[in-house]
């Protein structure tokens, strides 16, 4: 690879983008003007909206106590409200005393209605309001009362008002009572009714006028206690007798970070996709619809310099868009929050983060943007046209969108889980980088796995784009035109041997998407550990085995394959590969059980469901199921089932082209993935790759079945007690969790054991693969060398 050559491309790529009105525009004068004008669209909307007057009629206001008094002659008094007269003007109230109402409208009111028709209103909705309440004392019908609440709405929202507040006959005498005790007597008590206040949530108007008159009733309800108290001779202390104190110990520093631990990370994922999307697509399908690409293809370049030059084009574009993104965004939210003035400050304190989570944000930006860029470039150079790339790249946007909005959730932090989960390793580290920097020492400890994961990622997507660019189908296929009857046809009469690489994909969707619906209609036949229960429990998961697993890919086998033979791998296996089966499944047992422990024990993993742990348990140590039944249930059917789907048709549709690598890990993961729970997942998924080996060395299903057998016997037997071992503390010891439940446990001279064991036989496959692979090669070397009868001759193993 001539670096030379890649820096001659990338140069020419990077040029042709800036040369690009829409590139310069997304990059530089979208972020520059975008933040700016946004902030103070959104500032001055809200400040509009603020201080647009609310009307809140008082109806009944003769019967408000007078001390102190919560109206004067111009409405609500000034100090009731925490801004004083200027809140007091953003409400029109509207008050029933005599000679209050105007017939005048007064001018930027809502609805121009004036005094009198708002009363009018207001009596109504009153009314309206008392007959909900009786029936609903009276327990009158539902449907009845749910009709009468819906006429309450929506008169208020025509009537014009956002609040009506309604005071009870009696109340200022109430109030009075409680003032002195003069009037009441020591075996009696004052009754007061209540002051009500109708408004409606879903209104946007109706809930501002609402807070607004909310603080004011509560600093009335205060200044009235305080004179209740005095007036009734109480010590003022008997009013706060919990006498709390709220400290606050948050730096203006630390409420700044959080505020930005809530915008950057999610910015950063966004904005670098987003800086990847546009120039991927031009620098790939682009390509192809200008016929540039042959030109490309025919330089002195080779295919793997052509692409790092187009990717580190791709990720110079994708780190300059989300660093001109967030720089506009700080700087847009400092001078707003400067320019609202102190109070603003006070409340949101915008202060740009230290330099060291600075630093670390551009660290963590470059795999991020790394793994954006080449999966980006990957999927436009499938390709055909800039809107089929479109068509690709919108689904990996709404997915990344997806996870921004899980790692914004504040209760989800990172953990040895999340710190090797593409996207969200790198915005939750970054989250709790800026959120304070007391704990950034303890999430350190998290830097390297989430580098190394994330860099790992890019390299494999970047592998991809250079398997893509070296496919000539795929870079000069013509855009598909998708039809529903010629895309059937296609099914039933061009059959192949074995499934294609989609057909595998869309099998494993399929299984899948059965898992995801049926746990609804499961779970209801999972409860119980009693006898009966117990064998239904079996019957569900054994219809579940072949219904959801079995049966799906059993079917598109036989509509869309010619050979069930080897798409599902049914050869007569030798007996040294059955053997092999046997003690790979004897070997990995002990340490599949410790590897799964450890993870959850020191918090990889979250433990499995202590509900579903006891109910299987139970269920294993049932002495009223028979153990040829559990053994059926829990051994053979999954041996059998599932290894029809995995390691038979999708291992078979991935290995199409040769490329066992990939077709053995990527069938392990999906072999994880639908055991949805996260430690029985990644121990499907370790046991996965030895079940793809052991079937592709072996070229035969029924090892793999035997391996699965054996391995979920062992299981099983382990789960009932342990196999009547007795833990002598050097290879085996035993955890004691109750009287009735114990687990046996795998000491290390065990494991190095069974690891050395396992490491031999899984080297021997890997060794004698090796040489089928050089030996293949060979004959296609001395096929194509040899005269045209040798070659033929060759070809038919003579």
């Amino acid at each position: 690879m001539s670096w030379k050559n890649i820096k001659l491309i990338f140069l020419r790529e990077v040029r042709d983008q800036l040369r690009d009105r829409r590139t310069l525009f997304m990059i530089t004068i979208l972020p520059v003007l975008l933040y700016p004008m946004l902030g103070l669209g959104v500032v001055q909307m809200m400040l509009t909206f603020s201080e647009q007057k609310r009307t809140v009629v008082v109806l009944n206001a003769k019967e408000l106590p007078t001390d102190p008094a919560f109206l004067s002659e111009d409405g609500i008094r000034d100090e009731w409200f925490p801004g004083g007269a200027d809140d007091a003007k953003r409400l029109r109230a509207v008050v029933d005393l005599p000679g209050s109402a105007d017939e005048t409208v007064p001018a930027g009111t809502h609805k121009a209605r004036s005094d009198a028709e708002l009363l009018k209103s207001g009596r109504q909705l009153h009314k309206k309001l008392t007959q909900y309440q009786a029936a609903a004392e009276s327990e009158e019908d539902p449907a009845a009362r749910a009709q009468i609440r819906d006429e309450i709405s929506s008169e208020l929202n025509d009537s014009g008002i956002q609040v009506l507040v309604m005071v009870p006959d009696g109340y200022a005498e109430a109030i009075a009572a409680l003032q002195t005790d003069s009037s009441v007597s020591d075996d009696e008590s004052v009754f007061v009714p209540k002051l009500q206040v109708l408004r409606n949530s879903a209104d946007d108007k109706s809930a501002v006028a609402f807070g607004r008159i909310r603080n004011a009733l509560n600093n009335w309800e205060d200044a009235l206690r305080a004179t209740t108290f005095e007036k009734a001779a109480l010590r003022p202390e008997l009013q706060h007798p919990a006498s709390l104190e709220w400290i606050e110990v948050a730096r203006g520093e630390e409420v700044a970070a959080n505020v930005w631990s809530k915008l950057f990370p999610a910015m950063i994922v966004i904005m670098a996709l987003t800086g990847a999307f546009y120039p991927a697509i031009d620098l790939g399908a682009g390509e192809k619809e200008r016929g540039t690409m042959e030109t490309l293809l025919i330089s002195p370049a080779r295919r793997v310099e052509l692409v790092m030059g187009k990717f580190m084009t791709i990720l110079l574009f994708s780190i300059g868009t989300a660093l001109m993104n967030l720089l506009s965004m700080g700087f847009t939210g400092q001078h707003l929050a400067s320019a609202m003035g102190a109070g603003a400050v006070e409340a949101v304190n915008l202060e740009f983060p230290s330099a060291a989570a600075l630093m670390w944000l551009v660290i963590l930006l470059v795999p991020l943007a790394a793994l954006f860029s080449a999966l980006c470039l990957a999927l436009a150079t499938f390709a055909k046209s800039t809107k089929e790339g479109q068509y690709y790249l919108t689904p990996l946007l709404m997915v990344i969108l997806g996870l921004t909005m899980f790692c914004l959730n504040p209760a989800i932090e990172i953990t040895p889980l999340y710190s090797v989960i593409p996207v969200v390793n790198v915005a939750l580290l970054l989250k709790g980088l800026l959120l304070t920097a007391t704990q950034s020492n303890d999430l350190l400890m998290y830097a390297i796995p989430v580098l190394v994961s994330s860099f790992g990622y890019s390299m494999l997507a970047l592998w991809w784009a250079i398997d893509l660019y070296n496919s000539e189908g795929v870079l000069f296929r013509e855009a598909e035109k998708f039809d529903v009857r010629l895309w059937f046809s296609n099914l039933t009469r061009d059959k192949e041997p074995v499934p294609a690489l989609p057909e595998a994909v869309f099998c494993f969707i399929v299984i899948l998407f059965l898992q995801f619906v049926a746990m609804k209609y499961m779970k209801p036949d999972l409860v119980g550990t009693d006898a009966v229960v117990g064998r239904r429990v079996m019957q569900t998961m054994v219809i579940q085995q072949l219904t959801m697993i079995a049966c799906p890919a059993v079917f598109m086998g036989i509509l869309l394959t010619t050979s069930l033979r080897a798409t599902f791998r049914l050869r007569m296996p030798t007996l040294s590969s059955m053997l092999m089966g046997v003690g790979l499944a004897v070997l990995a047992h002990p340490l599949s059980v410790e590897v799964s422990s450890f993870v959850v024990e020191y918090g990889f993993l979250p433990a499995p469901p202590e509900e579903g742990l006891a109910r299987i348990s139970k269920l294993l140590s049932s002495t009223d199921l028979p153990r040829w039944l559990i053994i059926t249930v829990f051994a053979v059917t999954p041996a059998i089932c599932e290894e029809l789907a995995f390691r038979g048709f999708i291992l078979s549709g991935l290995a199409r082209g040769g490329r066992l690598k990939v077709a053995i890990i990527v069938s392990s993961l999906m072999f994880g993935i639908i055991h949805m729970i996260p430690q029985q997942a990644f121990n499907a998924a370790l046991l996965g790759l030895v079940l793809g080996l052991l079937a592709v060395h072996s070229r035969s299903l029924f090892p793999a079945m035997a391996f699965h057998f054996v391995n979920n016997t062992m299981a099983t037997f382990h789960g009932r007690g342990g196999f009547g071992i007795k833990p002598d503390g050097v290879f085996f010891s035993e955890t004691v969790f109750s009287e009735e439940s114990r687990m046996l446990r795998y000491e290390m001279p065990t494991l190095i054991l069974c690891g050395i064991g396992m490491a031999i036989l899984i080297a021997r496959m890997i060794s004698d693969l090796r040489a089928e692979q050089v030996e293949k090669r060979e004959l296609e070397l001395r096929s194509f060398d040899a005269p045209a009868s040798d070659a033929n001759n060759l070809a038919a193993g003579i």
